[in-house]
C-alpha cells in the first residue's frame, strides 16, 4: 500500500497537480465514507468511455436524421466509435469520455484534430434509448461534423472536466486526472493531510457555496427563478438560495438534507423527517397542510417537474405552490 501511495504522488507532483494523492489514499483510512462515495453517482460523473456499457447502449442499430445523416456506433479498445456519414462525405471520431453517470443521461465527448466535442447525440434512462443531446438544435445536422456535436472551446471543457473529474490541472491538464467526483475534489489536495491526519489541512466546508461550483449559482437576480427559466430547476442551489427555509434558517444547506458520499435518498419519509425536525409546531388551524396528519412534505411543497424532454428534477426552491 505504501508504494502504492508514494506513486500515486510522485505522478501527481511530476505532472503539475501539487498535493493530490488519489482517493485510494484516502481509503486508507476512511474506508468507510470511501466504499459508500465510490458506488456514487458523484463517483460516476465522468468515466472513459471504454470503461462503460453504454458503448452496446449505442451500437444497437444505426441511427438516422432526416438531412440524409447516418450514425454508426462500434467498440473499440479505446473508447465507442462513431462513423457519421451523408451521402459520400464520412468523418469518423472516437468518443472518449462519458460525461454523466446515467441515472438520468449519458453524454459522449469526442476529440478530433486536438478539439473536445459535446455529442449530438446522448443515451436517456427515462427512454433507455439514443436522443438529441439537451441545448443542441433541433434542426437535423448538415453536415457529418455538424452531427458529430458541439465543438467546445478550452474553457468550456475545462469547466466540464473540473466540475465532472477530480485533480484537473491548469490549461486541461488531465494527465493526472481522477475521473468522477472523488475525495479532493470537494476536501481538497490530501497530500499535507496524509502526513498529518488533522482537520485544519482538510477542507471540510458544508457551505452551499461549494456545491454550487458544480450545481449551478443563480446569474442574475429574482425571487422566482423558475418562472424567467423553467429549465433553472436543473441547478438545486439556484430554487434553495430563495427559499425561506434557507434565508430564514441561517443554517441550512445541501447537506441538511443529502450526504454528499452517497446518492440522494428516494424515500419521501427521509426528507419529511428533515422537514418536521424544523418544523416541529402544528399547522396553523384550518390551514390545508398534511404535515399533521404525516403527508409527504415534497408533494407541496418541492414538486418534481420535466423541464426538459427525458429528464426529471426536484424544484428546491421550497415554498407553498
Amino acid at each position: 500500500m505504501a508504494r502504492v501511495l508514494w506513486l500515486t504522488m510522485l505522478a501527481a507532483a511530476a505532472w503539475g497537480a501539487p498535493g493530490y494523492v488519489g482517493s485510494a489514499a484516502c481509503a486508507s483510512c476512511h474506508s468507510e465514507i470511501s466504499t459508500r462515495q465510490a458506488a456514487s453517482h458523484h463517483a460516476a460523473a465522468l468515466r472513459p468511455m471504454a470503461a462503460t456499457n453504454w458503448p452496446e447502449r449505442f451500437a444497437d442499430t444505426d441511427l438516422r436524421e432526416r438531412s440524409g445523416i447516418v450514425y454508426r456506433y462500434a467498440r473499440v479498445p479505446e473508447g465507442l466509435r462513431v462513423t457519421i456519414t451523408q451521402g459520400t462525405r464520412t468523418l469518423t471520431a472516437l468518443l472518449e469520455w462519458a460525461f454523466g453517470s446515467g441515472a438520468q443521461a449519458m453524454t459522449p465527448v469526442a476529440r478530433l484534430q486536438g478539439s473536445y466535442y459535446e455529442h449530438r447525440i446522448s443515451f436517456y434512462r427515462a427512454t433507455d434509448h439514443p436522443g438529441r443531446t439537451i441545448g443542441h438544435s433541433g434542426a437535423p445536422a448538415q453536415d457529418p461534423l455538424a452531427a458529430l456535436g458541439m465543438k467546445q472551446d478550452p474553457s468550456t471543457i475545462g469547466r466540464c472536466f473540473g466540475c465532472h473529474a477530480t485533480n484537473v490541472g491548469p490549461g486541461l491538464d488531465i494527465r493526472a486526472l481522477e475521473a468522477g467526483v472523488r475525495c479532493e475534489r470537494c476536501h481538497g489536495p490530501g497530500q499535507a493531510h496524509l502526513a498529518q491526519p488533522v482537520s485544519k489541512n482538510i477542507r471540510r466546508t458544508t457551505s452551499i457555496e461549494l456545491c454550487a461550483e458544480c450545481h449551478r449559482q443563480q446569474e442574475g437576480t429574482g425571487p422566482a427563478p423558475e418562472a424567467k427559466d423553467p429549465a433553472s430547476i436543473r441547478f438545486q442551489p439556484v430554487g434553495l438560495k430563495q427559499s425561506r427555509c434557507f434565508t430564514a434558517s441561517g443554517v441550512m444547506t445541501c447537506v441538511t438534507c443529502h450526504d454528499p458520499h452517497e446518492n440522494a435518498r428516494r424515500d419521501p419519509g427521509h426528507y419529511q423527517a428533515v422537514c418536521t425536525g424544523c418544523h416541529q409546531s402544528p399547522p396553523r388551524t384550518g390551514a390545508a397542510c398534511g404535515r399533521g396528519r404525516g403527508e409527504n412534505c415534497l408533494g407541496c411543497h418541492m414538486r418534481a417537474a420535466s423541464p426538459l424532454p427525458n429528464l426529471r428534477f426536484t424544484d428546491h426552491r421550497i415554498r407553498v405552490y
